[in-house]
């Protein structure tokens, strides 16, 4: 199937989900949208849900999130296993971007029990590289081996969202759900749904990172797999209300 037909197929069901969300749900519903593409199906669902803030929305590349911390963990394993390190001490690890191949795992802001992975595997090729690879194929790796999608680590991911929108983020570390980029500190395209670091306030809501870390490794990936994200929402404009699609 062409992505612009799995786009209005897909979009479909979410711009009904969110004229229903619209019309019935509590002003205060937080929305997590896991069925792909899932950045761009969670902007057509808050463009179709006018009177609900679209900082209520969220995309799941959670998933991807939990995937890189377990890649860094199987990165470094020479290290881990003689320090007693388990994937649960990698804090701080960002998927920039779309839930799609051109995601940027961002291993330069991640951490490795508090300290910089990139002090911790100084093999900085693999990272760039290898380990990145990984990362960006592993939804489809699985698919071939097993056969069927990992129904199993979407539905953890999805918890791990949860807890993340109910429970305080620890000091020094942060969150990643794909968010809507209006007003965003770091040059994002406005309009897109766009995974970025966020930490939870004490009122129950997110801010954005402030204290991200960008060199000259990440900005051009960042933009490519923004131009993917603004590419589809043009493929979607007939379901976001923004006149005729175009592809």
């Amino acid at each position: 199937m062409e992505q612009a037909d799995l786009l209005d197929i897909n979009g479909q069901i979410f711009a009904e989900q969110g004229k229903a969300l619209n019309a019935v749900a509590s002003r205060n519903v937080k929305v997590l949208v896991v069925g792909n593409p899932c950045n761009t199906n969670a902007l057509i669902c808050l463009k179709n849900e006018p009177n609900i803030s679209a900082k209520n929305f969220h995309a799941l590349t959670r998933l991807d999130v939990t995937r890189a911390k377990c890649q860094t963990f199987l990165g470094c394993e020479l290290v881990a296993l003689k320090a007693g390190v388990f994937y649960d001490k990698v804090s701080n690890m960002t998927i920039r971007g779309n839930h799609l191949m051109t995601q940027v795992p961002d291993f330069l802001n991640a951490k490795i029990n508090g300290m910089p992975v990139t002090e911790v595997i100084t093999d900085i090729k693999w990272l760039k590289e290898e380990f990145t690879e990984r990362v960006q194929k592993l939804g489809s790796v699985l698919i071939q081996k097993w056969g069927r999608s990992s129904a199993a680590s979407t539905a953890v991911s999805t918890v791990d969202v949860i807890r993340s929108l109910v429970t305080p983020t620890p000091d020094g570390d942060w969150f990643f759900p794909g968010v809507y980029t209006t007003g965003n500190p770091y040059g994002i395209a406005d309009d897109i749904v766009f995974s970025m670091p966020c930490r939870l306030k004490g009122d129950g809501d997110y801010e954005l990172a402030k204290d991200v870390i960008i060199d000259n490794y990440l900005p051009d990936r960042i933009k490519k797999t923004e131009a993917e994200l603004l590419a589809e929402k043009r493929c979607v404009a007939h379901l976001t209300g923004e006149g005729n699609a175009y592809c």
